[in-house]
């Protein structure tokens, strides 16, 4: 059983504010509760969930789950609720029998649970960048509270036309050929994503593709919520596997999505949006997306 407990107003406007949450008796999550001033919420019943990436503080890379959180309840009058899970952050570690994997969907439902009690919140929409994003996907299939998801960076795998997307080029280039013999014989060396991002190692969290579940299970799942009406978001940035638009839909295209699915590519954005442009354009995409969506609420 979740506590309710909530401190003292960490920011406080004229559109929107913020507050400290605790959730759970013995060792509780810790997360920002953020809503609108009365007279400027669309939706009391439904918020926005921002789930961690990786080990990174509910802040998110580059703040953008602050920035996130923020603009949606400025301009698309929703709650936000942004937490740490346990082990990370300002959220201590939980011992317990279950995997990291499992253990994150009950957090979220903990979590899910507590607005139920304190602001009788019974739909949500979870937001996730990566792994944030896988954790989004599996709770929403174990949880139909569950109305919506955003995804950046989620589940994807690769396709012929991206095969010949990302070899061709390669096979082409002498320059690539050059480099890969300099990198063969030792005269030139491999720069690390977290040395070109300046970002500790620790803290730096790319696709791991190698780790994904088989496609089969993911296509069997998206089909589970594409069944139930599940709004979902997928948002991909530039790495060297998501090459066009639609590989999205031509990796799953056993499933019939409808209208409940909206793909957004931007090939020239790190996959930490690093950039503040980047960064500006994704959270008006999603809040555009939330604005578009709440109605059928």
């Amino acid at each position: 059983m979740s506590s309710i407990s909530a401190g003292q107003p960490l920011h406080k406007g004229k559109i929107m504010r913020e507050r400290v949450v605790t959730v759970g008796d013995h060792l509780p999550l810790v997360g920002i509760f953020c809503e609108p001033d009365a007279d400027r919420v669309s939706d009391s019943k439904t918020a926005v969930i921002l789930l961690n990436s990786g080990v990174i503080h509910r802040v998110g890379s580059c703040r953008l789950s602050v920035s996130l959180g923020r603009a949606l309840a400025e301009h698309a009058g929703i709650a936000t609720f942004r937490f740490d899970f346990s082990g990370i952050g300002d959220s201590d570690a939980r011992r317990g029998t279950l995997t990291a994997n499992q253990a994150a969907i009950e957090e979220v439902q903990e979590v899910m649970d507590y607005l139920g009690k304190w602001k009788k919140i019974d739909r949500f929409i979870l937001y996730g960048l990566c792994s944030g994003a896988f954790a989004a996907y599996r709770t929403a299939i174990a949880d139909e509270r569950v109305l919506g998801t955003v995804q950046l960076d989620g589940y994807c795998y690769t396709t012929w036309k991206s095969h010949m997307m990302h070899y061709s080029p390669r096979l082409l280039s002498p320059t690539r050929w050059l480099t890969w013999l300099l990198r063969k014989l030792g005269l030139r060396k491999v720069k690390k994503g977290v040395e070109v991002s300046g970002i500790e190692e620790q803290f730096f969290e790319v696709p791991d593709f190698a780790s994904y579940p088989p496609k089969e299970d993911v296509q069997q799942g998206l089909k589970t919520l594409n069944d139930r009406g599940l709004d979902m978001l997928y948002v991909f940035l530039g790495n060297e596997h998501y090459k066009y638009h639609k590989q999205f839909e031509d990796c799953f295209d056993d499933v019939s999505f409808k209208d409940n699915l909206t793909v957004i590519h931007r090939p020239n954005a790190t996959h930490i949006l690093s950039e503040p442009e980047d960064r500006r354009r994704v959270i008006e995409a999603i809040t555009d997306w939330v604005n578009e969506k709440l109605p059928a609420y």
